[in-house]
C-alpha cells in the first residue's frame, strides 16, 4: 500500500514543472530532508515516470520531487535547472492549485503511521 502511495504522489508531480500556482500546505507538514540529483533526459523522464509515448505526447518532465514520508526524505530529479525552485515548493507541502495530491498523500501517512514514533 505504502508503494502506492509514494508512487501515486510521485507519478503526480511528474509533470508539475510547467505549473507555477501552487496551493499552500498543510500547517503541520514536515521538514524533509531534500537532496537535488541533476539527471541527464532520459533518466529525468524515467525517474519522473514518463515513457517515450508521454515524451512525446505530452512533453518530457524537466524535474520532478519525489516524496518519502518514511524516510523523511525528497528527492528532486532535475533534467533543467531553471524548475528547481518549483520542485522544493513540492518538497514544503505546496500542491499545484486545484490538487491536494501532496495533502491526501501526508494524511493518508498520517493515519498508517499514527503509532510510530518519529
Amino acid at each position: 500500500m505504502k508503494r502506492t502511495i509514494i508512487a501515486a504522489a510521485l507519478l503526480a508531480l511528474t509533470g508539475c514543472t510547467v505549473v507555477n500556482e501552487h496551493r499552500a500546505p498543510p500547517a503541520d507538514w514536515p521538514q524533509l530532508e531534500v537532496t537535488v540529483e541533476e539527471t541527464g533526459f532520459w533518466e529525468t523522464q524515467e525517474k519522473c515516470g514518463r515513457n517515450v509515448a508521454e515524451v512525446i505526447l505530452i512533453g518530457p518532465a524537466l524535474g520532478c520531487a519525489y516524496i518519502n514520508f518514511d524516510e523523511m526524505r525528497c528527492r528532486i530529479y532535475l533534467w533543467v535547472n531553471s524548475v528547481l525552485d518549483h520542485e522544493l515548493l513540492h518538497c514544503r507541502g505546496y500542491d499545484h492549485y486545484g490538487s491536494s495530491d501532496l495533502r491526501d498523500y501526508w494524511e493518508i501517512w498520517k493515519k498508517e503511521n499514527q503509532n510510530v514514533q518519529r
